[in-house]
C-alpha cells in the first residue's frame, strides 16, 4: 500500500511538472482550457491508480493536481478541470463518491485562491511556506475523509491508515511542484528577457566562442562596418593577450578599414557544457574621436598662443579666483616660480584687495576689461604699473578669466621725471622773474593790511590796507612807536600777543575785535623774525557772520532733521554712530542715548550693506543709493543714500515698501498685457491649420490602410486637442472686452460647484469642507468666478498628498467680502512666491502655466484684490471683494 502511495506521487509530480512546461513554452491565448483539460486528465489517471485502503474506500492524491489547476490556470482550468474529474469519479461510484467530488471542488478553489493571493508574493518562492501550504492541505483532506462521507464504522480505520502518508507526503509533493513551477517561471522570463535584448536592443551584442559566434544582436547585424567582428569575433581576442588569464571586464578601442572607431567591452564566462565563452559590446565613438580631434587642435593652438604671448599672461578660475596657469613671461617679469602662483588667488601674491575686487565687479558686470591701470607686484616687493585687460573664457567646462598684463612700469617712470623736470623749469623762470620791486608792489596792494615792527616797537613797513586801519598816513607811522601812535592798544589782547611773540620768538595767530571801528572782526597773525615783528591783518567780519549764519542754519536743519518722518543718521570713519534723528529712534526701537557711539554694523544690517562700499565713498568723495529689505525694521523695502562728510559718512532712509508693491503690480500687468496681445495676435491663426490638420488625421485613422497606424493617429489628435486647450486658455488671457458684472451671491456659486469639487476631493480620497457666512451680494461674472474658484481648488487638491483637507470658506471682513481657499500641502518655496501669475509658470509636470494667470486676470476684472499666505502646514488663498453700496443692500439680499 505505502509502495502505491508513493508511485502515485511521482506520477503526479511528473505529470504536472509536464504540465507546467508546456504551459509556460506555449503561453497560448486558450491555455486555460488546454490546462483545464489536462489537469482532468491527470486528475482520472490519479484516482485510476487508486490505493485501496479498505473495501469501498480508496484514496489517491488528486487534491494535489486539483489546487496545481487553480493555482497555474484559474478559475477557468479549475472549473474545467473539476467537471472532467468530477464525471469521472461519479462513473466510478462506491460508498465515498460524495467525498471524492467535494474534495475535487474543494482544492479546484484552493488552488485559485493561492493564484489570486500568493503566486505574485515574494513568498511564493519560499521552501518553508509551501511546507505549510502543504500540510494545510493534507488537513483539508483528512477532515473531508473523517466527516463528508456518510458514517460507517471503517472512518476510524481509514484515518488511522492514510494520516501519516498524507501528512508526510502532502508538503514534500508540494514543495517540489510548486517551486518547480517558480523555477520554470523565472527560467523562461529570462530566456525571455535575452531574446527581447538580442533582436530589440540598440546594444552591439556579441556572444562567442573560439569557434565563431553563437549569438548576434540585430541591431550589430546591421553595422556593416563590423562586419569582420561579426563574421570573426575571435579578433576581439587578439587584442586581448590576457583574456583567457582573468574574468575582470578588459576595454579597448577598434579602429576599422573605413575610418571608424568603436569601444569594445570584453567579458568571459562559462557555458553549461564547461565551454568558455565571451561576451562582448561594441559602441561607436567615431564622432566623439572627431570632437575630441577638434578640441585638441583648438586647446593646441590656444596653449601655443598663450605661452608665446609677449605680454604677461594668465587664467583665473572663476569660482575662487585661483590662478590655474600663466605663461613663462609672467613668472620672468614678475619673479615668480610656477609652485609660487599655481593654485593662489591675486591677493595671495601681493595685489591690492581693492584694486582686485573692483577688476572682479567690472568683469562680473561687463564680462570683459579693457587697458586699465593696475598695480603689477613682484616676488621682491617692488611695486610697477601694468596695463590690464580681462576676458571670461571657458576651460575645462569652467568658467575661468584670461587675463594680459602690459608692463609700462618704466614710461610710467619717465613720464613722472618729465613732469618733474619740467615744474623744477618753471619754479626756477618765476624766482627769476620776480624782483623786489614786484614783491613790494603786492604787499601793498593786498586787500590785508600788513606792517612790520621792529625790536623797539617801531613802524618800518607799512602797506596801503594798513594806513586805512590805524587811519593815519605811512609818513606819521613809519619810524614812530606803536603804543604811542596807537595808545588805545595798550593792555588790549593785542598788546598781550604781541609780547608773546617777541618774548618766546613764536608765531601767534587770534582772532580780535577792532578797536577803531565797531563791529569789525580781524585774524591778526603775528611772525617773529630778526628784524622785529611781522603782523598780518585780514578782515574776517564776514566771515564771523557767515559763522554764525551757519549756526542757525544747522539749528534749523537739525530742526528739520528731527521733524522727518524718514530716518537719517551719522556715523564716523569708525563707523559708530555720531547722530540719529527722532525718525531713527522710532524705526530702531531705542532712544538715541542707546545708539550714539554704537557701531553701526553691529546695530544695523541695513547700515552694514551702506558701510561696505564706505571706501569707496570716502576715497572718491561720491555718493550711493541702493535699495535693501529689512526684517529688522519691520519687513519693509527701504532706499538708502549714503554721502560722505568730514567726518565720515551720512545716510538717509526712505520708506519705499508701497513703491516696490506698486512696481510689482505693473510689472505683472505688463506681463499679462504682453501674453494678452501675443495670445490675441496667433490664437486664431494657430487653430485653422490645427483644425485642418486634426481633420485629414481623422480621416487617415478610419482608412484600411492606416489601421496599423491608428494608435499613432490617436496619440497625434490628442496631443492636438490639448495644444487646443492651452490656445483657449490664452485667448481667455487675451480677452480685452468689459467683463459683464451682475448683483449675485457668492455662496450660491459655490454650493453650485461644491458637488463637483466633493467628486474630485473624493476620487483622489481627500477631504473638502465648505464653511459659508452671511454676505451680500457682490458684482460677479458666474462663468469667470467659477473658473477661478475651480483653477484655485484644484490646485490644492492636486498639491496635497491622500487624506489632505480642502477648505473653502466665505466671511465679511472690515466691511469687505472674502473667499478663503486653503490647502494643507507641502506649501510653496518663498522664492516662488513672486512668479505666482506669471504666464507659463508652472511647478507641474504636465501644467501649462496659465491657471493662475487667468485666474489673477479675473480677479483683476473684478477690482477684487487676491492674497497668498504660504507654509510647510499648506497654502490659502484670500480673494477680497469690494461690496457694491453698503446702504442698498436689503435684508433679503443676504446669502
Amino acid at each position: 500500500m505505502y509502495y502505491d502511495f508513493l508511485s502515485n506521487v511521482l506520477n503526479v509530480l511528473f505529470l504536472c511538472a509536464a504540465v507546467i512546461w508546456i504551459n509556460l513554452s506555449l503561453n497560448k491565448k486558450y491555455s486555460p482550457y488546454f490546462l483545464g483539460v489536462m489537469f482532468g486528465l491527470i486528475t482520472i489517471l490519479t484516482m485510476d491508480g487508486k490505493i485501496t485502503v479498505v473495501p469501498g474506500r480508496f484514496y489517491d492524491f488528486r487534491h494535489i493536481t486539483m489546487t496545481m489547476a487553480g493555482f497555474v490556470g484559474g478559475p477557468v482550468t479549475a472549473a474545467i478541470a473539476a467537471s472532467i474529474s468530477s464525471l469521472y469519479r461519479y462513473s466510478v461510484g462506491g460508498s465515498g463518491s460524495m467525498g471524492g467530488i467535494t474534495s475535487i471542488i474543494v482544492f479546484a478553489c484552493f488552488g485559485t485562491f493561492l493564484k489570486r493571493y500568493i503566486k505574485s508574493a515574494q513568498t511564493g518562492r519560499k521552501l518553508f511556506f509551501w511546507c505549510i501550504i502543504g500540510m494545510f492541505m493534507a488537513c483539508i483532506f483528512l477532515f473531508i475523509i473523517g466527516f463528508i462521507p456518510p458514517w460507517k464504522g471503517d472512518t476510524a480505520k481509514v484515518l488511522r491508515i492514510v494520516t501519516a502518508p498524507y501528512l508526510i507526503i502532502t508538503p514534500l509533493a508540494t514543495t517540489v511542484i510548486f517551486n518547480f513551477y517558480f523555477w520554470t517561471y523565472d527560467f523562461l522570463g529570462k530566456a525571455s528577457i535575452l531574446h527581447t535584448i538580442l533582436t530589440n536592443s540598440p546594444l552591439n551584442l556579441i556572444v562567442f566562442n573560439n569557434h565563431g559566434p553563437l549569438l548576434l544582436s540585430k541591431n550589430i547585424t546591421e553595422k556593416c562596418s563590423l562586419k569582420s567582428f561579426t563574421e570573426t569575433p575571435t579578433l576581439l581576442l587578439n587584442r586581448y593577450k590576457s583574456v583567457s588569464d582573468t574574468t575582470k571586464q578588459l576595454h579597448q578601442e577598434i579602429s576599422t578599414e573605413n575610418n571608424r572607431y568603436f569601444i569594445a567591452d570584453l567579458a568571459r564566462f562559462q557555458m553549461p557544457s564547461s565551454e568558455e565563452a565571451y561576451v562582448a559590446i561594441i559602441n561607436d565613438i567615431t564622432d566623439q574621436k572627431k570632437e575630441q580631434k577638434k578640441l585638441r587642435g583648438a586647446t593646441d593652438r590656444f596653449r601655443k598662443a598663450f605661452q608665446l604671448s609677449p605680454n604677461m599672461m594668465a587664467i583665473l578660475r572663476k569660482s575662487d579666483y585661483q590662478y590655474i596657469d600663466v605663461n613663462d613671461h609672467f613668472l620672468e617679469e614678475r619673479g615668480f616660480s610656477r609652485e609660487d602662483v599655481i593654485g593662489k588667488t591675486p591677493i595671495e601674491i601681493g595685489v591690492p584687495k581693492h584694486e582686485f575686487k573692483l577688476i572682479t565687479e567690472i568683469i562680473n558686470n561687463q564680462g570683459s576689461v579693457h587697458n586699465i591701470e593696475s598695480t603689477l607686484i613682484t616676488k621682491f616687493g617692488s611695486i610697477g604699473t601694468a596695463i590690464l585687460s580681462a576676458e571670461t573664457i571657458t576651460m575645462d567646462d569652467q568658467e575661468c578669466i584670461l587675463i594680459a598684463y602690459n608692463d609700462v612700469t618704466e614710461m610710467k617712470r619717465m613720464q613722472q621725471e618729465q613732469v618733474e623736470q619740467l615744474t623744477k623749469y618753471l619754479s626756477l623762470e618765476a624766482e627769476l622773474s620776480r624782483s623786489n620791486q614786484l614783491i613790494a608792489d603786492i604787499i601793498n596792494h593786498m586787500p590785508d593790511g600788513f606792517y612790520v615792527l621792529d625790536h623797539q616797537w617801531r613802524f618800518t613797513f607799512v602797506n596801503n590796507k594798513a594806513e586805512e586801519l590805524l587811519r593815519k598816513s605811512r609818513d606819521k607811522l613809519l619810524g614812530n612807536v606803536l603804543w604811542k601812535e596807537i595808545p588805545q592798544s595798550q593792555g588790549t589782547l593785542l598788546h598781550l600777543n604781541y609780547q608773546k611773540a617777541m618774548a618766546h620768538r613764536e608765531p601767534i595767530a587770534f582772532e580780535y575785535h577792532s578797536f577803531l571801528e565797531k563791529g569789525i572782526w580781524y585774524q591778526v597773525k603775528v611772525y617773529p623774525s630778526e628784524n622785529g615783528l611781522s603782523v598780518y591783518y585780514q578782515d574776517i567780519t564776514e566771515q564771523k557772520l557767515t559763522c554764525e549764519n551757519l549756526t542757525k542754519s544747522q539749528q534749523e536743519i537739525v530742526s528739520i532733521l528731527e521733524s522727518m518722518t524718514d530716518c537719517f543718521l551719522a556715523v564716523d570713519r569708525n563707523t559708530r554712530l555720531t547722530y540719529i534723528n527722532r525718525a531713527g529712534e522710532i524705526a530702531f526701537g531705542r532712544s538715541r542715548d542707546e545708539l550714539l557711539g554704537k557701531k553701526m554694523t553691529e546695530e544695523c544690517t541695513i547700515m552694514s550693506t551702506a558701510l561696505l562700499h564706505s571706501q569707496d565713498v570716502l576715497t572718491e568723495n561720491k555718493s550711493i543709493s541702493f535699495e535693501v529689505f529689512s526684517e529688522a525694521l519691520g519687513n519693509k523695502w527701504f532706499e538708502v543714500s549714503t554721502y560722505p562728510t568730514e567726518t565720515g559718512l551720512s545716510s538717509y532712509f526712505r520708506d519705499i515698501t508701497d513703491r516696490k508693491v506698486a512696481q510689482d503690480e505693473m510689472a505683472r500687468l505688463d506681463r499679462l498685457n504682453l501674453v494678452g496681445q501675443m495670445a490675441a495676435g496667433i490664437g486664431h491663426e494657430i487653430r485653422n491649420p490645427m483644425t485642418t490638420v486634426r481633420g485629414y488625421l481623422q480621416l487617415m485613422e478610419v482608412k484600411p490602410d492606416y489601421a496599423a497606424q491608428k494608435p499613432t493617429f490617436e496619440l497625434m489628435i490628442s496631443e492636438l486637442d490639448r495644444a487646443n486647450e492651452i490656445i483657449t486658455e490664452f485667448l481667455s488671457l487675451a480677452q480685452t472686452k468689459q467683463t459683464e458684472l451682475k448683483p449675485q451671491s457668492l455662496n450660491d456659486i459655490l454650493t453650485h460647484l461644491y458637488p463637483l469639487l466633493e467628486a474630485d476631493a473624493f476620487t483622489q480620497n481627500k477631504r473638502i469642507q465648505y464653511i459659508p457666512e452671511k454676505i451680500p451680494n457682490l458684482e460677479l461674472n458666474r462663468k469667470e468666478i467659477t473658473q477661478l474658484i475651480l483653477n484655485i481648488a484644484r490646485n490644492g487638491l492636486e498639491a496635497m498628498e491622500e487624506d489632505g483637507g480642502l477648505t473653502l470658506k466665505t466671511y465679511l471682513h472690515n466691511n469687505q467680502v472674502v473667499l478663503a481657499i486653503k490647502d494643507e500641502g507641502c506649501g510653496i518655496p518663498p522664492e516662488n512666491m513672486n512668479k505666482l501669475g506669471i504666464p507659463f509658470y508652472t511647478t507641474k509636470d504636465n501644467g501649462t502655466g496659465l491657471g493662475l494667470a487667468t485666474s489673477y486676470k479675473i480677479v483683476e476684472s473684478h477690482n477684487a484684490k487676491i492674497k497668498v499666505e504660504s507654509n510647510s502646514g499648506g497654502t490659502t488663498f484670500y480673494i477680497t471683494f469690494s461690496i457694491p453700496s453698503l446702504g442698498k443692500v436689503q435684508e433679503g439680499k443676504i446669502a
